[in-house]
């Protein structure tokens, strides 16, 4: 009872293939949002297709609040909003794209991401230091915006020491060769491949043979100890070559579905890997990234989930899936290029709010799909709102969540392990849960460090209700903007205004004017426990 689109897959005898079929809604169209770029001539074409009207473009307010949590992770501030919201330019939003993309936030916020992905991670006290630079690295490659061929050449290629070159650090969480292609399979082509190590791929071409060809291009990797107690990565000036454990044959490496490298024993394997994933005619390198962002501006891959890309699990849209990996390379690979062009499209600037058509549309981005925000974003979110800040051991005053250096660093922060922070042991996206829970709702109604943060004597209600010279309207206004980018509206201002204007009776029966500290604490308290707070929308 559900139009759209689904993939059937047959398997028979070692074969597989998949059947696609769509179920239009057929409702007439009788007019479409502008289409800004090629995404929304290629979304709107499908939605033609289905007889699925989208949803109207969503307002200033919800469009400034959205995209500043996409690209910089964080809440605009009240200065940005009414700045925002003031300006009449019909370019307004595009500057803005752009305005965030250059920030420091936009490189923390992805270097959060991209730490998680690559499993930066600690394993004892004494692996502080190449934590903190291989972090730091990924943060200056966002900031300065390394095109992303180079950015993976750098990790997979990396040699020597981490304080010479940090990427090294990599390979001291994927320490085998069966770990090193799985993780660069999954995380840079999208491809699941682990399956193919005991057996056939159940449900693609894949092979052992394929498989070990993979792992071949690592198995030059070698480690000595190096200075102070520093390890030293390095290839070994040997033939590249893998045995397949289920035949006893040895293989040369090869990409998949590729044929084998022609190398000399002094070749870096590895080098021949990357130039044979950068290469254009790729078909796995640029859609896996693509596909990959696409998910985290629209909350759903093309293909789902977005690391599992193969025949039998074909994308939503194909053309625009082609067309995205095509501009992507056309770009030079350019990150930020990519970011723009997403967020510049009207099909990710429509409303979240349905029609009387599209409500049940989860694949054809008929409309925005609400999420609710990560764990280091509500965290800093909520600091934000209350006018508190998070205090981790080791790090300055004021660092906020997603500046961690490595998602295994909580320090004891039950906030971001309820909400589900990962705590970076796979190169999967699916080790972060941002699925709601009880015990979510519950903390944030009534947990201990959530009270300590609306009761501070710095707090956010103690300044409000110090503050003489302005009216509670203004006051009112402020948090609103704060919190959900937008002014509040007239029910909800009278809300507040009776609220915080009432009166409360004492243990004899006497009534008092209700404390404004008291008052201002349960307004800010009653804003961070909506799902317009907790969700972007």
């Amino acid at each position: 009872g559900q139009p759209g689109s689904v993939s059937v897959m047959v398997r028979y005898q070692g074969k597989v293939a998949a059947f696609q079929a769509t179920l239009p809604l057929g409702a007439a169209i009788d007019h479409l949002p502008p289409a800004r770029n090629f995404v929304d001539e290629l979304v709107f074409k499908q939605l033609r297709a289905m007889g699925m009207p989208p949803s109207e473009v969503c307002d200033d307010a919800t469009f400034l609040r959205r995209v500043t949590l996409d690209i910089a992770g964080r809440l605009p501030t009240v200065g940005e909003v009414r700045g925002f919201l003031a300006e009449g330019d019909a370019a307004k939003r595009d500057r803005c794209i752009d305005r965030l993309l250059e920030s420091g936030d936009y490189a923390d916020y992805f270097a959060n991401k991209w730490s998680a992905l690559l499993r930066n991670r600690r394993r004892s006290p004494n692996h502080q230091r190449g934590n903190y630079l291989f972090h730091d690295w990924i943060r200056d490659s966002f900031y300065n915006n390394r095109p992303y061929d180079q950015f993976v050449r750098a990790i997979l290629t990396a040699s020597g020491e981490v304080t010479q070159n940090p990427p090294v650090e990599w390979y001291r969480q994927a320490v085998t060769p069966a770990s090193q292609l799985e993780d660069t399979a999954q995380l840079f082509l999208g491809t699941r491949i682990q399956c193919a190590q005991c057996h056939h791929h159940p449900y693609e071409k894949w092979s052992q043979r394929d498989y070990y060809s993979l792992a071949a291009f690592f198995s030059q990797v070698a480690r000595k100890a190096g200075e102070g107690g520093e390890e030293t990565v390095y290839a070994r000036r040997a033939g590249a070559g893998a045995t397949n454990v289920k035949t006893g044959q040895a293989v040369g490496p090869a990409g998949l579905g590729a044929k084998p490298a022609e190398l000399t024993p002094d070749d870096d394997a590895r080098e021949a890997l990357v130039d044979w994933m950068v290469s254009p005619e790729n078909r796995f390198f640029a859609p896996a990234l693509v596909n990959r962002y696409w998910k985290h501006f629209l909350n759903r891959g093309l293909v789902e989930p977005e690391d599992d890309m193969r025949e039998t699990n074909p994308p939503t849209n194909p053309e625009l899936l082609a067309a995205l990996g095509g501009h992507f390379v056309e770009s030079k690979f350019d990150v930020k290029e990519l970011v723009r062009t997403i967020c510049r499209s009207t099909t990710y600037q429509l409303s979240a709010l349905p029609n009387a058509h599209n409500a049940k549309d989860k694949q054809n981005y008929s409309r925005y799909y609400p999420r609710r925000l990560t764990a280091e974003v509500l965290y800093d979110s909520v600091n934000a709102v209350t006018g508190s800040s998070g205090a981790f051991a080791g790090l300055p005053a004021g660092t906020r969540a997603v500046q961690l250096p490595d998602n295994s660093f909580n320090a004891g922060s039950y906030f971001l392990t309820v909400f589900g922070r990962p705590e970076s042991t796979s190169a999967c996206e699916c080790e972060r849960s941002q699925e709601a829970s009880l015990a979510q709702s519950l903390h944030l109604l009534n947990s201990k460090d959530v009270f300590a943060k609306l009761s501070s004597d710095i707090g956010r209600a103690a300044v409000l209700a110090g503050e003489a010279g302005r009216g509670v309207d203004e006051k009112v206004r402020e948090l609103y903007l704060m919190a959900f980018a937008r002014e509040p509206r007239a029910e909800e201002l009278e809300t507040a205004r009776r609220y915080l204007g009432r009166e409360v009776a004492d243990k004899d029966g006497k009534r008092h004017p209700v404390s404004q500290r008291e008052g201002y604490e349960d307004i800010v308290w009653a804003l961070i426990n909506t799902k317009e707070f907790i969700f972007n929308h």
